[in-house]
């Protein structure tokens, strides 16, 4: 096997494609005065590790089986909603748990003025997950990755006629970085506000296999991958918490049918959030110190990269990278934002038919 594009910037071999120059530059000079060291290094998941979001393609896998309908969900857990400027949402006959899950992306009527108004919305597509197995929520999210192909999504059509979701695929790139760190020591990390079994399922099942076709032996740890998650409940009402059970039992870290039977989600999410400045919370209690390096690419990851001592940007293709960068530099205090331009993520999508898809997937270029 070839040398990897990370390995021939770390040799100074030269500037690896699909990697803004001084960007790589500055990558290659910051694992190598890191190497071996066993430094943290944090990243976020959804649209940093894979272009596409697991959380959502997996609530949308739910919703389409019929695992999630309106009928079934307790009426406490989606309150009648007026979004700023929109028609009120209200539990009914023929709801759409989809529409719910997006207004609820910016639920609140302060605008601009709110800090963190995903959050409201990722927390919910854990909690409206109450009483499912976990098996099936497993299951889900190996049906939504599967239908990905090589460097192209798959779309999950969740209600007929509505809003479709991408099947997230690695980006190559980012694959290639996170094998070249685990290769140097680096303890790595992956903070998503995603449902943290999705995101382990992906890492164990889906990413890890990659790193070890690029030579990497050990891969992301399952105790490594921290999310959103609610308490678990057994046969006997016993309450479990993931943070906790992951480390503890080993075919329970493995997702194993074995180590998750009888496990259920319950209502009550497990704090802190990731999510926002919740992220840096969830390093100080995992980690206990602050990243060498964090990479990122949305508002809600801005803190837990300003936390850290380098930072990542993986900055959307509609933005001016530089004028992003230089905001971020000038809020945080920080000199060490390294901008990376990518494809903007995949939003949500009308059905097809109503609007033509696109389903190639660019590199990070």
């Amino acid at each position: 096997m070839g040398m990897s594009k990370i390995s021939s910037i770390r040799r100074g071999a030269g500037i690896a494609p699909g990697w803004d120059q001084e960007t790589s530059r500055a990558l290659a000079k910051l694992i190598r005065a890191g190497a071996g060291k066993r430094l943290p290094v944090v990243f976020d998941f959804d649209n940093t590790i894979v272009r596409g979001d697991i959380g959502e393609a997996t609530l949308a896998v739910l919703v389409r089986s019929g695992l999630l309908a309106p009928e079934s969900l307790s009426p406490s857990i989606w309150p009648p909603l007026r979004p700023p400027g929109k028609a009120l949402l209200e539990l009914r006959a023929g709801a759409d748990v989809i529409e719910y899950y997006q207004a609820l992306l910016a639920p609140t009527v302060h605008g601009h003025a709110d800090p963190s108004p995903l959050s409201c919305g990722y927390a919910w597509a854990v909690e409206v997950m109450s009483g499912l197995r976990l098996s099936e929520v497993v299951r889900a999210t190996r049906t939504a990755y599967a239908l990905s192909r090589p460097g192209q999504p798959g779309i999950i059509e969740a209600t007929p006629g509505k809003a479709c979701f991408p099947s997230p695929v690695f980006y190559r790139e980012m694959v290639d970085l996170l094998a070249e760190l685990v290769r140097q020591e680096f303890d790595v990390w992956i903070v998503s506000a995603s449902n943290v079994w999705s995101v382990r399922w992906m890492v164990l099942h889906a990413l890890n296999p990659q790193l070890r076709e690029r030579w990497v032996s050990r891969g992301i740890r399952a105790d490594h991958v921290i999310g959103i998650s609610t308490l678990l409940t057994d046969a006997r009402n016993g309450w479990h918490k993931d943070a906790v059970l992951v480390k503890e039992n080993p075919d329970y870290a493995s997702l194993t049918a074995k180590g998750i039977r009888g496990l259920r989600l319950t209502s009550r999410l497990q704090f802190p959030l990731p999510a926002y400045s919740g992220k840096v919370a969830c390093i100080l209690d995992a980690i206990g110190r602050s990243p060498y390096l964090g990479v990122g690419d949305g508002p809600g990851d801005r803190a837990m990269l300003a936390a850290s001592e380098h930072q990542l940007w993986i900055a959307r293709h509609r933005e001016n990278v530089e004028r992003v960068t230089a905001t971020h530099r000038r809020t945080t205090g920080g000199s060490g934002w390294l901008p990376q331009a990518g494809p903007a993520a995949l939003p949500p999508r009308k059905a097809a038919g109503k609007r033509k898809s696109r389903r190639t997937v660019a590199r990070i270029v």
